[in-house]
């Protein structure tokens, strides 16, 4: 018997089965609804984004007629993280972190995003996002792939064929691989050309990303492939490998990542915002009664003669500056506790399969927590530089001219090129991984389905 004659005949059976079109349809008209939803989310955040545009290039006009009665004119700005090409694709955790700032150059670190994320919604509901393709991908592909190859072999033991299927010359291991090719050609190979279809409609049309959500999208279908090839090397009744199914997919997909997650909170659980929060407003206050006593007992002597920039806005910029030192501990200090919680929650993906596909597809979305966080550094460093253009300004004892106003630098996020980051590479290779353990766990086991 040739591997070409099994795999005929395992094509001819499954293409006869009017489930698997069933399947297929409606694979497609969720990928169909999750490309929209994707769309749409995309579309709302283009808008919101034109909106604070218009309304920064309104406040620049406006504070242009102010330039010259002041040491420096910086009007308040709000940077924006604009959407990635594939942005469609995945919402993830875009909706759980901010994608604008409020810069105000004689403002503090602390408000930098804090008057943009001052809203009501669940952080729950934003964290877990809506229906989108990365939701069709990583919980209602498994279903389609398991339910076409969850009886791989069981049905020729419940048939009784399988001693007559072994006495062939074949071994059981190129058979199973070879029925599992099959399955795996017929079902992944349209499930990926549907998702492609859907994201490309949605706008996620980047050749290099849709290849590498192609190559996502069938590592993750391997995956359960090989899990598909595990139930049919130890469930002897098509009845025990159908559950045997629902239950892996229930247990990696649903609850073995919440249960994670749990565990990672209560073993290195993330610092409180509230807690920190309020750390920052009793500093803030001490610090404020502090430079007013300390101005009232110690005040600038009056020079002769005087500057052409009085020194209170100096003596201002100063306690700013001693502020922003006072608060450099707190602050670097919950960083450090946010990414101690974080790195445990990274390597923790990449144990689980289902966790490292979604990881995946957001950081291909952008819809990553480490997108968010490098757009918020982008931001700071932006912030300090306009803080720095005030210093200049009372340093040379001059105010700013129209021609400085009209130069003032813009912020623009820089992105590095390219869908193959680190990170999706590592995601990659733990889909990867997951798959080599499972064909060795099945290799050892090749001996257990000969036997009765």
């Amino acid at each position: 018997m040739s591997s070409l004659a099994v795999a005929g005949y395992e094509m001819r059976r499954l293409l006869r089965d009017r489930a698997l079109l069933g399947l297929l349809v409606l694979l497609g008209a969720l990928a169909s609804y999750a490309a929209w939803n994707g769309r749409a989310w995309v579309d709302q955040r283009m808008a919101a984004i034109g909106l604070l545009a218009a309304e920064e290039h309104q406040m620049l006009a406006r504070a242009r007629s102010f330039v010259g009665t002041a040491p420096s004119v910086l009007p308040r700005v709000q940077p924006v993280l604009p959407p990635r090409p594939m942005a469609a694709v995945s919402v993830g955790q875009a909706d759980a972190y901010p994608f604008t700032a409020d810069v105000v150059a004689l403002g503090d670190a602390t408000t930098l995003f804090k008057r943009v994320w001052a809203d009501i919604g669940s952080p729950t509901a934003r964290a877990a996002g809506p229906f989108d393709l990365a939701f069709v991908i990583v919980f209602l592909l498994p279903p389609v792939v398991l339910a076409t190859s969850y009886d791989l072999w069981s049905r020729e033991r419940e048939r009784g064929i399988d001693a007559m299927v072994l006495s062939q010359p074949v071994a059981l291991g190129r058979l199973l691989a070879v029925k599992a090719l099959t399955r795996g050609m017929i079902v992944l190979l349209p499930a990926t050309t549907i998702v492609l279809a859907a994201a490309a409609w949605a706008g996620a049309r980047a050749p290099l990303g849709l290849a590498c959500l192609a190559l996502i999208v069938l590592s993750y279908g391997a995956f359960w492939l090989a899990v598909s090839v595990l139930i049919g090397l130890r469930a002897r009744r098509s009845t025990e490998a159908a559950i045997a199914a629902g239950a892996i997919w229930l247990l990696l997909v649903v609850m073995a990542p919440s249960l994670t997650l749990a565990g990672i909170d209560l073993l290195a659980p993330a610092p409180s915002d509230l807690r920190f929060s309020t750390e920052i407003k009793a500093r803030l206050t001490t610090l404020a009664e502090r430079q007013r006593l300390h101005r009232a007992a110690h005040p600038t002597p009056v020079r002769s003669p005087a500057p052409t920039l009085p020194d209170q806005l100096r003596d201002s910029y100063a306690d700013l500056l001693a502020t922003d030192r006072a608060l450099a501990p707190l602050l670097a200090e919950h960083r450090r506790a946010q990414d101690a919680h974080r790195q445990v929650m990274d390597r923790a993906r990449l144990l689980l399969p289902s966790v490292a596909a979604q990881d995946a597809l957001d950081r291909l979305a952008g819809a990553d927590a480490d997108h968010a966080l490098a757009f918020q550094d982008q931001v700071t460093v932006f912030w300090q530089q306009r803080r720095r253009l005030h210093q200049a300004y009372l340093d040379r004892d001059a105010p700013q001219t129209l021609a400085e106003y009209d130069t003032l630098p813009r912020f623009a996020f820089h992105d590095p090129p390219g869908p193959l980051r680190r990170g999706l590479l590592a995601d990659l290779a733990a889909l990867c991984g997951a798959i080599g353990l499972l064909l060795v766990a099945a290799w050892a086991m090749r001996g257990q389905s000969t036997t009765p």
